[in-house]
């Protein structure tokens, strides 16, 4: 399998860094990407957070992403989007809450034309003012939480008393909850502002003296029927088969509010359970969960083939020669690496995959593992999963001794449970596309060491990767 190799024009990449388009990004976006830089702005120019009465004792930067274009000429249309959590300090009563602000940045005044845009969706004077705020000097639009351009209906999500008419009551009758419980409490658990948010509650049946958690995961269309149905197969399935892949129960959809609604499940985040003395006993429940995840036969998804792999990571790394033009023969090393290494379809035995399968995904329960987050499945090579997770692994943990036990032993035990082949070929090709991939999503944060950040990733996937 072929495809065209990456030639980055060395004489284009250097004129579009010394032109002004790279270095104005950088002047524009990066203090976005510095908590202390974004603090000083925010205070500047956020009313409520200029004077006394609070103190920003933290700013954790959920989210940052940077979309740019390969053409010197589009590049003014570049954006940088940025999601802060504030920890605030009440100077009178001592009291700590959050805030939570989303932020887009644009160039050459670009946030004028946005701005018109949203006043021309409907929106009334009062909620505008109080959900959004337009900073010229900084060519900004910022929407306070849980205003979202794209999850209008968030709102709804986080007034308990309002969501309590959107909890799934088919589900909950089914636990033996009768009518509609009372919402005590609310904790964000994963915002991803235009795209999706995840809420746990915690709810309290009178009648019954029950309390319980439910989650709410919101999207910005009717996605989620599509995944409350795929989570009820294998939920059904797991009832069937008790060896199968646990996940937690789906309780409902509600399609007013583009919500999924899930039982929340006990459990500590693997993570914090592996180690030495155990990693024998969980990573064989890793992998029993992985392949009951590959031989499922969940039906209505794409396939995501090793043609797709190479035109994305074509772009990925064009895009990164872009940025950094010194490290162009970095990257063209690495894409003929893929490239070269590619497998043939006819000998990827396609099957449902997790697609963004990483140790935050699973829970440990008693000793057995929980999957979470199945969004994202398609037909694909089910090498990625594993590709994926050990490359996670290596960047989360110091001991990459440990590391690479746990890849030896994932390997051998999912190996003993599945009829094809665990090519170390295929495994080694996919852990240097998820490498790219790693660099890609530092380039997107856009810090100011991003370059280190990638260059050092880049030559892991240069070399090959070896735990």
């Amino acid at each position: 399998m072929g495809t065209a190799h990456i030639q980055p024009n060395t004489r284009h990449l250097t004129e579009s860094m010394t032109a002004p388009d790279w270095a104005a990004m950088r002047r524009a976006f990066q203090p976005f990407t510095i908590p202390l830089d974004t603090v000083q702005i925010l205070r500047s120019c956020v009313p409520e957070l200029a004077g006394d009465p609070f103190e920003i004792r933290e700013c954790a930067i959920l989210d940052a992403k940077l979309k740019t274009y390969l053409k010197p000429t589009s590049k003014k249309k570049s954006s940088l989007s940025a999601c802060y959590q504030l920890t605030l300090r009440e100077g009178v009563t001592g009291s700590i809450s959050q805030r939570i602000l989303y932020i887009k940045v644009f160039l050459g005044g670009q946030s004028r034309e946005v701005l018109h845009q949203i006043t021309q969706n409907g929106m009334s004077n009062s909620d505008f003012c109080h959900a959004v705020l337009f900073v010229p000097e900084h060519d900004l639009i910022l929407w306070r939480f849980p205003h979202d351009p794209s999850l209008p209906h968030l709102r709804h999500l986080v007034d308990l008393l309002a969501v309590e008419q959107y909890l799934p009551v088919e589900g909950l009758t089914q636990l033996g909850v009768g009518g509609r419980p009372q919402v005590l409490e609310r904790h964000l658990v994963n915002y991803r502002p235009e795209i999706r948010c995840t809420n746990r509650y915690t709810v309290y049946d009178a009648t019954q003296d029950w309390t319980g958690e439910l989650f709410g995961k919101t999207f910005g269309d009717a996605q989620g029927q599509a995944l409350y149905e795929r989570l009820q197969f294998f939920w059904d399935r797991s009832l069937a088969d008790p060896e199968a892949m646990a996940i937690a129960r789906p309780l409902g959809y509600s399609p007013e509010i583009n919500t999924l609604w899930q039982r929340g499940v006990s459990g500590t985040p693997l993570l914090q359970t592996l180690v030495p003395s155990n990693y024998k006993h969980y990573i064989a429940a890793v992998a029993k969960g992985l392949a009951s995840l590959h031989t499922s036969n969940v039906p209505t998804l794409a396939t995501h083939s090793p043609a797709d792999h190479l035109v994305e990571i074509h772009k990925k790394l064009t895009k990164l020669s872009d940025a950094i033009p010194q490290l162009s023969d970095l990257f063209e090393d690495v894409a003929n690496a893929i490239e070269h290494t590619a497998p043939h379809s006819s000998t990827i035995p396609f099957r449902p995959i997790h697609w963004d399968f990483h140790i935050d995904q699973l829970l440990a329960n008693n000793g057995a593992i929980v999957f979470c987050d199945l969004d994202e499945l398609v037909n694909g090579d089910p090498l990625q999963d594993l590709a994926n997770f050990v490359v996670d692994l290596h960047f989360r943990r110091a001991d990459h001794e440990l590391v690479a036990l746990i890849t030896k032993e994932l390997c051998r035990q999912y190996g003993q449970l599945v009829d094809w082949p665990v090519s170390a070929e295929r495994f080694a090709w996919h852990t240097r596309i998820q490498l790219v991939n790693k660099a890609y999503r530092h380039y997107l944060r856009f810090a100011p060491d991003f370059e280190g950040t990638v260059e050092q990733i880049s030559r892991v996937a240069q070399r090959g990767f070896l735990p």
